[in-house]
C-alpha cells in the first residue's frame, strides 16, 4: 500500500483526497493518504512516504519538512506556487513538476471547461518501472479547478493508473 503525502491548504487538500481515493477504487489500487500541514509534522515526521505532493507550500517548518523528504521518493511540486522550494534543493529525490508553466514536467497544451490536453514534456518512469515517453494526453476533468486535476493526473501517472 502507498503512503502519499499531501500538502495544501484545507479546502484543496479535502478535494486532491477525495478526487484520488475515487480514481484509486476505480484502478483497485489503494493510497494511504496523509496530510502535511504545520499541525501534523511533527507527528508524522518519521513516516517514510513514497510520494509528496506539494499543491500549495504551507510548510513553514523546512528543517523538520527537509527531514521528511529525504526519506521520500517522488516529490510531485506545483510549478506555479508563488514561493519557491529552497528544501528540495540538493536533495536525492525524483521531482516531478505539473502546472502552466511551460517548463513543468507535465503542463496545460489546452484547457477547456470539462477538459484538459495535457503536455507530457519528459520521460517519466513510473512506479512500475515503465517509461512514459513525452506526449499529449486528452483527461476529463470533474472539478473546476485545473490545478487539482493535474496533481491527480500526475499521481495516477506515477502509480501506472494510466498509460499501462
Amino acid at each position: 500500500m502507498a503512503c502519499i503525502g499531501i500538502v495544501a491548504d484545507k479546502n484543496s487538500e479535502q478535494e486532491i483526497e477525495k478526487i484520488l481515493l475515487e480514481k484509486s477504487k476505480e484502478y483497485n489500487n489503494i493510497f494511504t493518504i496523509i496530510i502535511i500541514n504545520e499541525k501534523s509534522i511533527n507527528n508524522i515526521k518519521n513516516i517514510k512516504f513514497e510520494t509528496i505532493l506539494i499543491y500549495k507550500n504551507i510548510i513553514k517548518s523546512e528543517d523538520v519538512f527537509k527531514q521528511i523528504l529525504l526519506n521520500t521518493k517522488y516529490l510531485i511540486l506545483n510549478s506555479d506556487i508563488e514561493k519557491p522550494l529552497k528544501i528540495v534543493e540538493n536533495i536525492d529525490i525524483t521531482i516531478i513538476t505539473y502546472g502552466f508553466n511551460s517548463k513543468a514536467t507535465i503542463t496545460a497544451s489546452s484547457v477547456n471547461e470539462n477538459e484538459i490536453l495535457l503536455c507530457i514534456q519528459r520521460n517519466i518512469l513510473n512506479l512500475n518501472k515503465k517509461l512514459i515517453e513525452p506526449q499529449e494526453i486528452n483527461i476529463y476533468t470533474k472539478t473546476q479547478n485545473k490545478h487539482i486535476e493535474m496533481a491527480v493526473f500526475c499521481i495516477m501517472l506515477l502509480y501506472g493508473m494510466i498509460l499501462e
